[in-house]
């Protein structure tokens, strides 16, 4: 019998894929986004999070767990469908490749100053092709078990509660020199990962779309809590002044049998990000198979990971690197929105077509 992901497992490998680079400067960017008390914001970007995820829950139902290219190709040949698929390939690829060159430029500049950063990418690559090499089943399992590893960071930050202070809060509600379209991305972006669960369709056990919703609700458990303890900990402007306000707050952290504990932090959130990097170009490699399944999978793994490496060499600075991960936020936001709202608009042709059959028969 064919392995297939629990629903549970499914849930952890939401949240941990979930994009935690972003983490580090997120209290910031609900500043600059939503303005005073933009703590709240990143509950209305939950709610558009999980409308996302409902589309592809219902693609799931009305597709009875058919693959998605096996529902587009049905109507759409798949050579009309490659420069689509092609898009989807390079913008995967690349957010892969920009989340880790982001986290190890990060890392350099607070802790390894002195350690070059391709030995850095290859270090990351080869713990991506490891995790790759065993598929989809050995990375939810192995997913759980980092979970396991990683959960307890969050209780590090109870430690902050002393330097907490509610008149840090303003009395304004969204206010101040917001910009909501461009930093929405920003916020929004923190959130995905989520939308590489269109493949799973295949791969699941049967009423595992509530798994995605949990998972996606664990995200927004741990982000509430530290972005609402950091408006308490920094004054508004010190929020919109602060680049990594996250790192900031861990450096405040004193516990009696641990030094530094934002180094040890810091190295287990290594985790997240990898996994985040890994579900990309786990993604990208199931629709490579689908475009020339005749190439086994393991070529096509060592096709992306070496595009990837070069790919991640682009960038020279944090800075580039956070431009080239804020454009293709963009794609991967409108894959996000557009591929689950196009293969559902087939799904309804398809459905019209074969019940105007059933009554002309």
């Amino acid at each position: 019998m064919k392995e297939r992901l629990h629903p549970i497992q499914i849930s952890i490998l939401i949240y941990m894929i979930q994009n935690a680079v972003v983490l580090y400067s997120l209290p910031r960017l609900t500043a600059e986004t939503y303005g005073t008390n933009g703590w709240l914001g990143i509950i209305f970007t939950y709610v558009l999070v999980n409308i996302n995820i409902m589309i592809i829950a219902i693609i799931y139902k009305m597709g009875k767990g058919k693959s998605i290219f096996e529902i587009i190709e049905t109507t759409i040949p798949k050579w009309i469908m490659l420069p689509i698929y092609l898009i989807i390939i390079g913008t995967w690829i690349g957010m892969a490749s920009m989340v880790m060159k982001m986290y190890i430029f990060i890392m350099k500049m607070f802790f390894f100053p002195g350690v070059p950063v391709t030995l850095f990418i290859l270090l990351i690559t080869y713990l991506s092709f490891l995790l790759l090499k065993g598929g989809i089943y050995h990375i939810a399992k192995a997913t759980v078990l980092l979970f396991i590893f990683t959960i307890w960071m969050i209780f590090m930050f109870l430690y902050l509660i002393p330097e907490f202070d509610f008149t840090r809060f303003t009395t304004f509600f969204f206010k101040g020199k917001t910009d909501i379209m461009k930093g929405l991305v920003h916020v929004y972006s923190a959130f995905l990962g989520f939308e590489i669960s269109i493949l799973f369709f295949p791969m699941v056990e049967k009423k595992w779309t509530k798994s995605i919703f949990i998972g996606n609700f664990m995200t927004l458990s741990i982000y509430f809590i530290i972005i609402f303890l950091s408006y308490g900990f920094f004054s508004f402007n010190q929020l919109l002044n602060d680049i990594y306000p996250v790192i900031t707050m861990l450096e405040y952290v004193e516990v009696p049998f641990l030094a530094r504990v934002e180094n040890l932090i810091f190295s287990f959130l290594a985790f997240r990000v990898l996994l985040t990097i890994v579900i990309y170009y786990w993604g990208a490699q199931q629709v490579c198979r689908n475009i020339l399944s005749r190439l086994k999978p393991n070529y096509w793994m060592l096709i992306i990971l070496t595009i990837g490496f070069f790919i991640s060499l682009i960038p020279q600075t944090l800075f580039d690197a956070e431009k080239w991960l804020e454009r293709l936020s963009y794609f991967a936001i409108g894959i996000a929105w557009v591929l689950p709202l196009f293969v559902l608009c087939i799904l309804f042709f398809q459905n019209l077509m074969n019940r105007g059959t059933s009554d002309a028969n």
